[in-house]
């Protein structure tokens, strides 16, 4: 299979592989057109001790210096807490205004509807009630979103190390627990979202290790696609979400990993950067293991 070439009716005005790419719009986007399907895979282990040198295996990554990271982020769900409010988010942001001058509200949308047995007598009411606040520093390279019932840090092109993202977000969930005071941490992920230019003509098995077939009596060139696997860790108690599209005529394939984890009874606020830092493991797993090594020399 190969990358069809770009028609002159289909190029783009602006050049995709410099396009700063926003995980929320991005994966709304992904969304609408998804159709969900559910490829378990099970890692075992024989021993715990297996576990242990799965998660040592931070030292054996290669360093990328051309990695294709678009987006890396940080983000964590909470309990709400009944008296936080907005007013006590902005005023946190207003602290921060300084590093983070770009401010915009954040806003739910609640939809309520009233079904009667008499056609003119059901209803639809909708009402938007405000949700957070979402900073962006001056350069617009990070972007923080407060929220009620959560916290997101994120970093664009170009994405330094996992220690910066880490640190800016430690510092900011501070000022987060000053303001929200939550419950319980209930669900932490990291995401980091890739931008893949793929070279015209060539096979997509010269790039991607984890791909799609096409039967072969249809034709082989592709215009675009839509892959989405769901990869459950149980000995780490963590989900991936490993999502590649290509957009209708471009050359340029997104790889967006989703790694998380959910834990209802509550997540400790210490343990959650060591599990923080065991998701970028797993997000490092899958990335490694998505590429040849051909693709991956591209990179360094």
């Amino acid at each position: 299979m190969a990358v069809a070439p770009l028609t002159p009716q289909f190029r783009r005005a602006t050049d995709l592989g410099n396009e700063i790419v926003n995980a929320e719009s991005l994966a709304s986007r992904i969304a609408i057109s998804l159709s969900r399907c559910y490829i378990p895979l099970r890692i075992l282990y024989n021993n715990i001790n297996q576990a242990e040198s799965f998660v040592a295996t931070v030292s054996t990554w290669p360093r990328l210096s051309k990695a294709p990271i678009v987006e890396g982020l940080i983000d964590i769900h909470v309990e709400r807490s009944s008296n936080a409010t907005i007013s006590a988010l902005k005023a946190v942001c207003d602290e921060l205004a300084t590093e983070f001058p770009s401010r915009q509200e954040m806003r739910t949308l609640v939809a309520q509807v009233n079904v009667s047995p008499d056609p003119n007598a059901s209803t639809l009411t909708t009402d938007e009630t405000p949700g957070g606040v979402v900073l962006r520093s001056i350069d617009e390279k990070w972007v923080v979103q407060f929220r009620l019932d959560g916290f997101t840090v994120s970093r664009l092109k170009p994405y330094g190390t996992w220690d910066e993202l880490k640190g800016k977000a430690s510092a900011l969930w501070l000022k987060y627990l000053e303001a929200a005071n939550p419950k319980k941490i209930v669900r932490i992920a990291s995401r980091f979202i890739n931008r893949v230019q793929l070279p015209i003509g060539e096979s997509f098995e010269k790039t991607f290790l984890t791909n799609f077939v096409i039967g072969p009596s249809l034709p082989q060139s592709v215009a675009g696609y839509l892959l989405r696997v769901i990869i459950p860790f149980e000995e780490l108690n963590a989900t991936a979400i490993m999502t590649q599209s290509l957009e209708e005529n471009s050359a340029d394939c997104i790889l967006d990993l989703d790694t998380f984890s959910i834990q209802p009874q509550g997540i400790g606020e210490q343990n959650m950067w060591t599990k923080l830092d065991e998701l970028r493991e797993v997000k490092n797993r899958l990335f490694f293991g998505c590429f040849t090594d051909a693709a991956l020399e591209r990179f360094k």
